[in-house]
C-alpha cells in the first residue's frame, strides 16, 4: 500500500489550444482567454495556478500528502468577468499515471496531457496539451514552495504589508515564525483552566447559569485540542501567540467561584458570545495546525489570514469593551467562516437564479427548545461529534429512538446552538402534517438552497451549474445529488472552513418508506461519504425498518440510540410547566402557595418514565383543565402501569365533552379527520368552510379547536395542527380506538375532503379571482402579488384547487357522485381554477390533477363527458402552461384563441368570454400529435413504453 506523500507539479503552458465550435474560435480570436489550473486530488481542490501569460505559466504547485493511487484532476479554465469561469477542459488519471510518464517523477521530463471532455457538449470545449511534470518532494520543498507561491501571490495582487487593516504591533507580520511556544501553551492553559471554571459552575445550574454551560463546555473542548496540536509544533505565528494572549487578558473577569455565578447571571448574554467566539478562535487555529504550518491555508495569500487574525483580534477587544462596561451584547460575533467583500450585485442575480430550486418552506419559529439545563450530557456529546473530524470518516450521525423522546426538540436546540456560531449551513425538518413540503423529491433542493444562502463560495458554485444546466431544478433525484450537491461542495471546499452543520430532523416523516427509498440510496452511497469533511450531518428520526436499514450498514454513519430522558431532566421540565401553570392561574382558581409538592412531583416523573411527549400531554391537560388540583389529585390516584400514552390521549379527549351521538360529536369528529388528511394545516376558517359549516357551526369549530387544546395547536386566525405525531398515529390505529367516537377512518374523510374541495371550487371560483386591474402586467411584475392572492383568495379556496387532485387519487375509483360535480366543474369553472393555479405559481398542478381524474374514468367508458373533457384539458394544459405560468389574463388572451378548435375546452368556454381574439384562418382543426418533447437524457433512447389510456 502506497504511503501519503507531497508532490510538486510544474505547470510549462499550453499548445495547440483550439476550440471545436466556429463561432466559439472566432471569439477566442479577438479575446483572448485568461487561461488558469485547477487541480483536484480526489475530488478536493488543493492548487491553482496564476493566468498564463501567452499561455504560458512556469508555475510549480504543492500537492500536499497524496499517493500515488490518488485521483488527479486537472481543469483548463478561463477566468471571465461573468459569473462563472467557462472549463475547457479536463485531464483526469493518477498520480502514479503522471509519475510514470515523467519516468519516475524528474521535474526535467516533461509530458503532454491532452484535454478530454464529458458527455455533455458545451461550446467552449477545446483541444490541446498541458505541458507538465511532476516530482515527490519532502516537507521542506512543500513548506518552501508554498511560502513562494504565497508571497508570489501578494506581489500579484499587488498586496503590501503596510495596507492591511491596523491592528497591534504584534500582528503586523504574519509570515514570520517565532519559538515561543511557551508563552502561547501558558495563555492557552490559563484560558482553558477560566473555561473548565465557568462549565463546573454551570454543570447543575437551572435558569440563565445552564444556558451557559453547553457553550463552556464545547469551548473548553475545542481549546483544549489546539493545546495539544500545539505542544507538537515547533513554530508558532506571532499574531497567534499575540490573540491567546489578548484571550488570556478577556478571560480575566473569571476570579474565584463565589462571585462567579453572579457575574454570569448578571451579564449571561455577552458571556455566552464571548465563549461562542473562544470556539471559533479555537476552529480557526485548529484547521491552521492539524495540516501542519501554512498548508492548512494553500491556495490562499498569507495576507487573507493576517486579515481573519486581525479581524477576530478587534472583535475580542470589543468584547472587553462590553465586559467591561456592563454592556449586554454591544459586539457582533465574528466568524472565520464569513468573508467580506462580496459583490452584492453578484450576489443578487445569484439569488434569482438560485429561486429555481424552489425550496421546501422550513420555518422554526414555532419548533421547542430543551430548557436550560436539561439533556446537557447529549448535547454535549453531540456538539463534540460535530466539531471533532472523525478519525472513521464518518460525516453522519444518526440520532434514532422512539416517538415522545424529545429527538426533534434537541435537534432544534442544536441547530441553535451552530447557528449561534454562523456554522448552521442547512436545517431541514419534515412532518406528515406538510406531506408537500416534506417530500423526498424536494430534499436535495432545500438541502442546497440553505447551504447556497449560508456561503458565498457554495452559492457561486450552485449558482454555476444552474447556469450550466437550467433543468437541474426538475432532473431526477440522483442527477440532482451529482451536479447540485456533490459538484458544487467539492468545488467550494478549499473556501469553506469546517464545521459546517447540517441537520435533518424526522427523516422518517420525509415521504414513506417507498417514496424515500432512492433518498436513502443516496444518503448511504460512497458519493454521500466522500463530501467535503467540513460538512457535517445530524441526522434524527424513529428506528424505522428501511431507514434502520439502510443507515445501520453505513460506515461512514454514527449510529447513536437515543435514550429516555433522566429523572432529573423530567424534573426540570415538570417544575417549569406546573410553576407555569400556577403563574397563570393561582388568583383565579386559588391554588395554594406550595401546589402541588415535591411528593406529587416527584410521582409525576416517575410516571413519565422518560417519556417527554407523555409529560407534556399532562402538563397540557393540567393548563387547561377547570379544577387542576383536584384534577391533579384524582390522577394521582391511578397506578403507572395503566396509565400509557394511549390512555393519556383518551383522557385528554374526553375531558373536551361527552362525546354522545350526534351532532357535536360528528363536528369533532370531522374536525380531527380533516387536520390529519390535509396536505397543509389549515386555518379555523378554512376548516369551516371547507366542512360546510354554517356560522354558528364556525363558532362551535373554534370552541372545539380552544378544547382541543391539549392536542391540537391552534390560536385564533392561525392553523391548526397537532401536537405531536404519535396522535394521529392513535386517532387512526384500529387497534386502539376503533370503538370510540374519535377514532378516524381515513378512507372516509379522503372522500369527503374531495367532495368538500369540489364543491368549495364550484361555489367560489369566477372570473378574475385575483382581482386584477390590467391585463398587461406579468404575474412576476404584478406587486405584492402573494399578499394581494391571500387577501381575495380564501385559504380553503386555495386549498381545495391545490390538492383536490391528491385526495381524489386516495379514493376509489368510478364514484358516481364525485364524478357529477367533476363535470359541473369541467362545463363552468376549469379555467378559473387555472387562473387561481397560475397565480399561486402552481401551474405544474394541473396536468398531475388532471391525470388523476382520468384514472377516476370507467376505463372501458371512454366516449364520457368527464373523461373527454380531462383529456382535453390535458392537451391544453400541456400546450400553453408557460403562458399560463406567466400571466393569469393570457389563459383568456392567448390560451383559449389559440386552441384548435375542435377542443372540448374551447368549445366550452369560447361563446361566454366577451372581447376574446377570434382566429379565422390558419387555426389547427385538432390537437397536434406531437404532445410532448422528453428532456434531459445524455444517452442513446434504448426503450420506449407507451400506454394509450394513460393508465
Amino acid at each position: 500500500m502506497s504511503q501519503s506523500q507531497s508532490y510538486l507539479i510544474t505547470f510549462q503552458g499550453i499548445d495547440e489550444l483550439s476550440w471545436t465550435s466556429t463561432a466559439y474560435s472566432k471569439l477566442r480570436r479577438t479575446m483572448k482567454p485568461n487561461l488558469y489550473i485547477e487541480v483536484y486530488v480526489d475530488q478536493k481542490m488543493v492548487a491553482q495556478t496564476g493566468i498564463a501569460q501567452n499561455n504560458v505559466w512556469g508555475d510549480t504547485l504543492t500537492i500536499p500528502q497524496a499517493k500515488e493511487s490518488s485521483e488527479l484532476l486537472i481543469k483548463l479554465q478561463h477566468k471571465s468577468s461573468l459569473l462563472t469561469d467557462p472549463c475547457f477542459g479536463v485531464v483526469e488519471g493518477t498520480i502514479g499515471h503522471l509519475l510514470s510518464l515523467c519516468e519516475g517523477g524528474e521535474s526535467k521530463c516533461v509530458t503532454q496531457l491532452k484535454l478530454t471532455h464529458g458527455l455533455k457538449k458545451s461550446m467552449s470545449d477545446a483541444q490541446g496539451a498541458i505541458s507538465a511534470s511532476i516530482k515527490a518532494s519532502d516537507g521542506g520543498q512543500a513548506r518552501q514552495n508554498l511560502l513562494r507561491v504565497a508571497q508570489e501571490d501578494l506581489t500579484r495582487r499587488r498586496i503590501d504589508h503596510d495596507d492591511v487593516l491596523s491592528v497591534p504591533e504584534a500582528l503586523t507580520n504574519v509570515a514570520e515564525t517565532i519559538s515561543n511556544n511557551e508563552d502561547l501553551l501558558k495563555s492557552l492553559g490559563t484560558v482553558i483552566n477560566k473555561i473548565q471554571r465557568i462549565a463546573d459552575v454551570t454543570l447543575d445550574a437551572v435558569d440563565a447559569l445552564a444556558k451557559v454551560h453547553p457553550y463552556a463546555d464545547a469551548a473548553w473542548k475545542i481549546l483544549s485540542s489546539v493545546q495539544k496540536a500545539y505542544e507538537h509544533q515547533k513554530d508558532t505565528d506571532g499574531a497567534v501567540v499575540a490573540l491567546f494572549k489578548q484571550m488570556q487578558d478577556l478571560y480575566s473577569f473569571v476570579g474565584d467561584v463565589e462571585s462567579l455565578p453572579g457575574k454570569i447571571e448578571q451579564l449571561e448574554r455577552t458571556i455566552v458570545r464571548i465563549l461562542e467566539q473562544t470556539t471559533e478562535c479555537g476552529l480557526f487555529f485548529r484547521e491552521y495546525t492539524d495540516r501542519g504550518f501554512v498548508g492548512r491555508f494553500l491556495g490562499q495569500a498569507v495576507s487573507n489570514r493576517s486579515l481573519m487574525i486581525s479581524n477576530l483580534s478587534t472583535t475580542l477587544a470589543q468584547l472587553k469593551n462590553d465586559l467591561n462596561s456592563g454592556v449586554q451584547l454591544h459586539t457582533a460575533f465574528m466568524s472565520s467562516h464569513t468573508r467580506d467583500g462580496v459583490d452584492r450585485l453578484a450576489l443578487s442575480v445569484k439569488s434569482d437564479i438560485l429561486k429555481v430550486l424552489d425550496p421546501a418552506k422550513m420555518n422554526a419559529a414555532e419548533r421547542p427548545m430543551c430548557l436550560p439545563g436539561t439533556r446537557q450530557d447529549r448535547q454535549k456529546e453531540i456538539i463534540e461529534w460535530l466539531m471533532t473530524p472523525s478519525d472513521q470518516n464518518q460525516n453522519v450521525m444518526w440520532l434514532h429512538g422512539g416517538a415522545g423522546l424529545g429527538k426533534s426538540t434537541l435537534a432544534t436546540t442544536i441547530t441553535e446552538y451552530f447557528r449561534g456560531l454562523q456554522r448552521r449551513g442547512a436545517f431541514l425538518f419534515f412532518d406528515r402534517n406538510s406531506p408537500i413540503e416534506s417530500s423526498p423529491s424536494r430534499f436535495i433542493c432545500t438541502l442546497v438552497y440553505q447551504l447556497a444562502e449560508h456561503d458565498e463560495g457554495v452559492r457561486s458554485a450552485v449558482s454555476a451549474a444552474m447556469e450550466r444546466d437550467p433543468q437541474l431544478a426538475t432532473a431526477p433525484l440522483v442527477a440532482q445529488f451529482r451536479s447540485l450537491l456533490c459538484e458544487p461542495l467539492s468545488a467550494a471546499s478549499t473556501r469553506v472552513s469546517g464545521p459546517i452543520i447540517i441537520v435533518i430532523d424526522a427523516l422518517d416523516e420525509c415521504g414513506d418508506a417507498n417514496s424515500r427509498q432512492l433518498l436513502l440510496d443516496l444518503l448511504s452511497s460512497p458519493d454521500f461519504a466522500k463530501l467535503p469533511s467540513q460538512f457535517r450531518f445530524l441526522i434524527t428520526s424513529r428506528p424505522e425498518h428501511d431507514i434502520k436499514g439502510v443507515l445501520d450498514a453505513c460506515e461512514h454513519v454514527n449510529v447513536i440510540n437515543y435514550s429516555k430522558a433522566s429523572d432529573q431532566d423530567m424534573m426540570v421540565y415538570i417544575k417549569h410547566e406546573i410553576q407555569r401553570t400556577y403563574v397563570k392561574r393561582h388568583r383565579t382558581d386559588e391554588l395554594p402557595a406550595n401546589w402541588p409538592g415535591e411528593v406529587e412531583i416527584r410521582r409525576l416523573v416517575e410516571y413519565a418514565a422518560g417519556l417527554f411527549i407523555w409529560a407534556a400531554t399532562v402538563m397540557k391537560l393540567l393548563f387547561t383543565t377547570e379544577a387542576p388540583v383536584k384534577w391533579l389529585a384524582d390522577f394521582l390516584l391511578h397506578e403507572r402501569q395503566v396509565i400509557t400514552l394511549h390512555d393519556l390521549y383518551k383522557t385528554a379527549l374526553l375531558s373536551v365533552g361527552e362525546w354522545k351521538a350526534g351532532e357535536t360529536t360528528d363536528t369533532y369528529r370531522r374536525i380531527l379527520g380533516i387536520i390529519i388528511v390535509s396536505q397543509v394545516p389549515l386555518t379555523d376558517a378554512a376548516i369551516t368552510d371547507l366542512l360546510g359549516l354554517d356560522q354558528d357551526s364556525g363558532r362551535a369549530c373554534r370552541t372545539a379547536l380552544r378544547r382541543l387544546g391539549c392536542v391540537i395547536q391552534w390560536s385564533e386566525g392561525q392553523s391548526a395542527r397537532t401536537l405531536h405525531k404519535s396522535f394521529p398515529d392513535y386517532l387512526t390505529d384500529q387497534s386502539a380506538c376503533s370503538s370510540e367516537p374519535w377514532f378516524i377512518n381515513v378512507k372516509e374523510h379522503q372522500h369527503a375532503l374531495t367532495l368538500a374541495c369540489l364543491r368549495v371550487m364550484n361555489d367560489g371560483l369566477h372570473f378574475n379571482m385575483g382581482d386584477l386591474k390590467t391585463s398587461y402586467t406579468t404575474n412576476a411584475d404584478v406587486p405584492d402579488l402573494a399578499v394581494r392572492v391571500e387577501a381575495v383568495i380564501p385559504q380553503s379556496v386555495s386549498y381545495a384547487c391545490q390538492f383536490w387532485g391528491h385526495h381524489l387519487d386516495q379514493m376509489v375509483p368510478r364514484d358516481p357522485a364525485i364524478l357529477d360535480l367533476i363535470l359541473n366543474f369541467f362545463e363552468h369553472k376549469f379555467l378559473y381554477w387555472l387562473e387561481v393555479l397560475s397565480l399561486l405559481g402552481e401551474v405544474s398542478l394541473a396536468s398531475r390533477t388532471l391525470v388523476s381524474v382520468i384514472k377516476q374514468c370507467p376505463v372501458a367508458n371512454s366516449s364520457s363527458k368527464v373523461y373527454a373533457f380531462a383529456q382535453d384539458g390535458l392537451k391544453f394544459v400541456g400546450a400553453f402552461a408557460p403562458a399560463m405560468a406567466s400571466s393569469a389574463p393570457h389563459i383568456y388572451l392567448s390560451c383559449i384563441p389559440f386552441a384548435p378548435r375542435a377542443s372540448l375546452i374551447k368549445q366550452q368556454y369560447m361563446h361566454v368570454l366577451q372581447n376574446v381574439l377570434t382566429i379565422e384562418i390558419g387555426m389547427d382543426e385538432n390537437w397536434p400529435a406531437l404532445q410532448q418533447v422528453f428532456n434531459g437524457h445524455t444517452n442513446w433512447v434504448m426503450s420506449v413504453v407507451f400506454s394509450p389510456d394513460g393508465q
